[in-house]
């Protein structure tokens, strides 16, 4: 978590011996996705993951499991709480750095003229969340997040139509169940009958 008394966190501390360590957004965000790719087993992530952020192999296995843990651990602390992603009690995510990378991007340079692509390998994760979090409401990314974000149970007619297709449209890959498609299918049946009657 950025602070603005507090150096950034460059290094990693184990058993008194300072590592380098490469918390760099992309870096991060890389790491976001391994964990979600179903190639790899639990003992390949974590492997994975401690080359990635520290470029160096060990076979010390308390170490890459104390700095796997302590890494995920600060990565995901977040200031106020959630952030509009995924939780236990909410299944729903509303964002994905994959998925939305596109408007990420163009919101970032709309708003702070920062090219993310030239930012790779230079800024810091604590930045680019701390950026990333200021977004404002009408910034691309935003905008797609409040249309996923929207409650549909009081729109009517066009108003309805229009907001569900654009649900439809930006719904995130990993929310496209059976369940979520069928949920809209009725809603929109259900308005075109009340419509035609």
């Amino acid at each position: 978590m950025l602070s603005l008394c507090d150096p950034l966190h460059e290094t990693y501390e184990y058993r008194g011996v300072e590592y380098p360590i490469d918390l760099t957004f992309d870096n991060v965000l890389r790491f976001y996705q391994l964990l979600d790719d179903k190639e790899f087993n639990n003992e390949e992530i974590v492997a994975t993951a401690f080359e990635m952020f520290f470029d160096m192999k060990t076979k010390d296995t308390e170490f890459v499991l104390a700095a796997f843990k302590d890494i995920s651990d600060y990565i995901s602390r977040e200031p106020y709480g959630n952030d509009g992603d995924a939780t236990p009690g909410n299944p729903v995510k509303y964002y994905s750095f994959t998925q939305d990378a596109g408007a990420i991007y163009a919101s970032f340079m709309e708003q702070y003229g920062m090219d993310l692509v030239d930012q790779e390998g230079k800024l810091h994760w604590d930045k680019f969340k701390a950026l990333f979090a200021g977004l404002g409401p009408k910034t691309y990314f935003q905008r797609i997040v409040q249309i996923r974000m929207k409650d549909t149970s009081k729109l009517e007619g066009q108003e309805l139509t229009d907001t569900l297709q654009a649900q439809n449209y930006y719904e995130l890959d990993e929310n496209k169940t059976e369940a979520s498609r069928q949920a809209q299918m009725d809603s929109v049946f259900a308005m075109l009958k009340a419509n035609a009657e």
